[in-house]
């Protein structure tokens, strides 16, 4: 039988995201770490009058599956595409570290999980696939990081119980003020001040409803934040984050202080407090467009506050993505990407004063 908190989150997940009818089907695709939500979404869809199909990924069984080097890395069946009209993950492995020493396409094949194939399939059929960050939040990964699972867990549930709705009225508000904007000048008393143009293309947001994600299949869940891609050749000043970065895959997996200086579009200086090491790996085989200023990000989410992984969605948090855009919209394909959070900051729009649009109450 599902945990109380369990039982809650899937049904919160059932209908304030998947809007299940009487009679659809939903493919919940789940690693065996995490199998109590999965069946707790099972049961949340019943209730519901919907039809799920559970396929589990076996941790074990994927390590014993993989071969020697070059082997193709197992990932999701691509008919499990067409299989349905909603779609839920929850990822892993758990052991992920057991992974490491793959080269980067092997480990995105991880990450990635569904092949081109399976979007394609996904796409066709219109389908709704939820991404649950949730299930990244294992003991494993938190002392990587050195951070407490039960407070992680805790705050993705609380930023996951936030209705989409909230963040669609969060985003509008953001929305609004940029169509008529274009510069947009950032500054924080701990020396940033930076000046990108966002007349670029539009914005993406992720919200949490399909009708405004950056892919026409996955969302994210938790949700919150708009990314808008920045004009190419434009960036001129200083970033200086003062939110950690976590990335799992990285050594070490923590970087904390990133300063970066730009010149008409370019990076020209890059350092780090601690844990540099991962974005000068990345950096080197990054191709052209690898140091451009290419997107800034707003959180909306108010529930996220310090949770690994998340802290694009913390409202509040402004965010400066380098290199590849394409998710945010954008036409920088460089070989790399990487995010900084900036919480705390002053804004300008076009030479006036900005605010960022208020915390709504939850």
């Amino acid at each position: 039988m599902p945990s109380r908190g369990d039982a809650a989150l899937a049904d919160a997940i059932v209908r304030g995201y998947l809007h299940l009818r009487s009679g659809a089907t939903v493919t919940i695709e789940a690693w065996s770490h995490a199998l109590p939500l999965a069946r707790a979404l099972v049961v949340a869809a019943r209730r519901r009058g919907a039809e799920p199909v559970l396929v589990l990924e076996d941790e074990e069984a994927f390590f014993q599956s993989l071969g020697p080097r070059d082997a193709a890395i197992p990932v999701s069946a691509a008919a499990l595409g067409g299989l349905g009209d909603a779609y839920v993950y929850l990822p892993g492995p758990e052991q992920f570290p057991r992974l490491f020493g793959l080269r980067w396409a092997e480990l995105a094949a991880v990450g990635g999980r569904h092949s081109r194939r399976w979007r394609q399939i996904a796409d066709r059929r219109g389908l709704t696939a939820l991404r649950l960050a949730i299930a990244d939040a294992t003991p494993t990964a938190a002392e990587r990081y050195g951070v407490d699972v039960d407070e992680w867990r805790e705050e993705i549930r609380a930023a996951t119980l936030v209705p989409p709705r909230q963040l669609t009225r969060s985003a509008d508000e953001i929305l609004r003020r940029l169509r008529t904007s274009g510069i947009l000048r950032i500054r924080h008393s701990n020396g940033t001040d930076l000046r990108v143009d966002l007349r670029a293309r539009s914005p993406v947001v992720e919200d949490g409803t399909r009708r405004r994600s950056s892919s026409t299949a996955w969302i994210d869940v938790p949700a919150g934040v708009v990314r808008v891609p920045v004009a190419t050749g434009t960036g001129d000043g200083v970033w200086e984050s003062n939110r950690q970065v976590y990335d799992r895959w990285s050594e070490p997996p923590v970087a904390v202080g990133a300063s970066f200086r730009f010149r008409a579009g370019r990076m020209r200086e890059v350092t780090f407090d601690r844990g540099g090491a991962g974005f000068a790996a990345g950096y080197a085989l990054g191709g052209a467009g690898r140091g451009a200023p290419s997107s800034i990000t707003f959180g909306l989410n108010p529930r996220v506050v310090n949770a690994p992984e998340v802290g694009h969605l913390a409202h509040g948090t402004v965010g400066l993505g380098i290199g590849n855009n394409e998710r945010s919209g954008g036409r920088n394909r460089a070989r790399f990407a990487y995010w900084t959070g900036l919480t705390g900051a002053e804004f300008e729009l076009d030479g006036r004063p900005w605010a960022y649009p208020s915390r709504p109450r939850t």
